[in-house]
């Protein structure tokens, strides 16, 4: 049985052994995954206190496996904090513009007025032309899926593209 120093001592060890092993390849895990974040050195720290709060981290067979499955736990817990703060920072903006009449009636009538004008343009269009146009910006489907979905050239969808472009663009100009 080992008292309480050498329980510390072997805990700092194994730390000393997993940082080691583990510090580079988790930070490359966070990088990958959080673009743009300015704390993934503080995400690789909370890792190792996850680990080395678990007891048997000596006895665990698939190491690797469970360190990276603590990282991509620590990843969804820093998400849903961080998404919680931003919400609390930015509550609810498009009911305040609602509630302190950022959307008149007028400018609600011409908002349907233009929806109502892109909507006869879009019907004007040849049918598939419609199922592109559709697919690609209502969809975000990419064009190279699309050219794949309905067996055509790139080069031809993009001309179906163009054409409902510069169709839509001169209906709209038109009813200005």
């Amino acid at each position: 049985m080992l008292n309480r120093t050498q329980r510390d001592r072997a805990t700092v060890s194994v730390l000393e052994q997993l940082a080691a092993r583990y510090q580079v390849p988790l930070l490359r895990f966070f990088e990958r995954r959080m673009k743009a974040s300015p704390d993934p050195e503080d995400l690789v720290q909370e890792v190792f206190v996850r680990l080395v709060r678990q007891s048997n981290v000596q006895e665990i067979q698939h190491l690797d496996g469970y360190v990276f499955q603590v990282a991509a736990n620590v990843l969804r817990d820093h998400a849903r904090r961080w998404a919680v703060r931003a919400e609390e920072a930015h509550p609810a903006q498009v009911d305040d513009e609602l509630l302190e009449g950022g959307f008149s009636p007028e400018r609600v009538l011409l908002g349907q007025e233009a929806i109502e004008c892109v909507i006869a343009a879009l019907q004007e269009l040849p049918e598939k032309t419609q199922v592109i146009f559709a697919l690609y910006h209502f969809e975000s489907v990419p064009q190279v899926e699309i050219a794949r979905r309905l067996n055509m050239s790139l080069s031809t969808l993009e001309k179906h593209m163009s054409r409902a472009n510069l169709h839509l663009l001169t209906q709209l100009r038109g009813s200005e």
